[in-house]
């Protein structure tokens, strides 16, 4: 019997796009869901004089489909990397501490890995995965969830043969189920885009909020290509929004700003266990530039009026106080123990 109590997932970036990496322990992961489909288009003989079509050719195949995890301080960094684009050797904060600055590069070209997951009787390998991007959600009370979109080339059915097969697997142990983001750790700071950099004082306090990231990622089908697409790229501009919902509507601030077209900037940060003594677990991310695309506060009976907010994210033309280096739509930070790049 398979369950999910058995699986064991792993990722690791790769090198050269249709051609498995091989996953090693360090590159184990834990998921809440696996939800990638392999499809085969194929191509009926329908030509006249038959009574019935009978003979058909296999045609192109179509895989992808989302990739979901706990969000964690730490684990998930190659995923995150590989759709943003841009890393580098962290910053060395301590003996054990390490800051990664992940920034959104125009494009993710070349980078991509391979996905592995053992289901108990055979290991799932889709040798080239590219990650076009991801959603990060959380509300009060509950650990941050992360949902990554992947478009892959094929799907390997391995189990005594293959670069990654059971034997493989069994090898490769999970990682500890911790460092986990809750959302009760967490800060959201919200001003003017051309204000003050951002502190304690610009204090907003959402009980939800939903990023969604895409990169709108197309592969094209090439002759010598076995049916299978070639590595995937941007057919136009990122899309990337960000919504928060307020419990209550407790003022006109967001009404009018949506009215006057005021730009703002965000800053949201989350803190957790600590690595070291002056140095803990964090996530942040930096908005330098949001535009008001939608804000309600709509009745329902006697309920309470609750506000939600859309917001779009776009690239900032100059630097915003607080955010130096920061001009595109957004940007990731984690500080953890890994002390290597992500995209290395």
């Amino acid at each position: 019997m398979s369950t999910g109590k058995e699986i064991k997932a792993a990722f690791r970036k790769a090198s050269t796009w249709g051609l498995p990496a091989l996953a090693t322990n360090a590159d184990a992961l834990l998921i809440t869901s696996e939800k990638i489909t392999r499809t085969r288009e194929h191509l009926p003989d329908d030509s006249a004089g038959q009574a019935f079509a009978a003979g058909a050719d296999r045609g192109l195949i179509t895989c992808g489909g989302d990739l979901s995890a706990y969000l964690r301080y730490q684990g998930l960094e190659v995923l995150l990397a590989l759709a943003l684009g841009q890393a580098g050797e962290p910053q060395e904060l301590g003996s054990s501490a390490y800051r990664h600055q992940l920034g959104l590069a125009g494009s993710n070209a070349g980078l991509f890995g391979t996905l592995a997951v053992f289901k108990g009787f055979s290991v799932h390998e889709y040798p080239a995965a590219k990650v076009d991007g991801f959603s990060i959600s959380g509300e009060a009370g509950q650990p941050l969830s992360v949902t990554f979109h992947l478009v892959c080339d094929d799907l390997n059915l391995n189990s005594d043969a293959g670069v990654n097969r059971n034997a493989t697997f069994a090898a490769i142990a999970n990682p500890a189920p911790d460092q986990r983001v809750l959302f009760r750790q967490g800060s959201f700071w919200l001003n003017d885009a051309e204000d003050e950099a951002l502190g304690p004082a610009h204090a907003i306090a959402p009980s939800r909020f939903d990023l969604a990231f895409k990169r709108k990622l197309e592969g094209d089908y090439l002759a010598g290509g076995q049916d299978r697409i070639a590595e995937p790229v941007a057919t136009g501009f990122p899309e990337i929004s960000l919504s928060l919902e307020f419990p209550q509507y407790t003022s006109d601030t967001y009404l009018s700003d949506l009215g006057s077209d005021a730009r703002k900037k965000l800053r949201v940060a989350f803190s957790g266990p600590e690595i070291q003594p002056g140095q803990a677990y964090a996530l942040e991310l930096l908005f330098p530039h949001l535009v008001i695309t939608n804000a309600e506060a709509a009745v329902d009976k006697s309920g309470k009026i609750a506000h939600p907010v859309t917001l779009e994210c776009l690239a900032a033309s100059s630097e915003r106080a607080g955010m130096a280096g920061v001009l595109a739509p957004f940007a990731l930070n984690l500080t953890n123990t890994r002390d290597s790049d992500p995209l290395a």
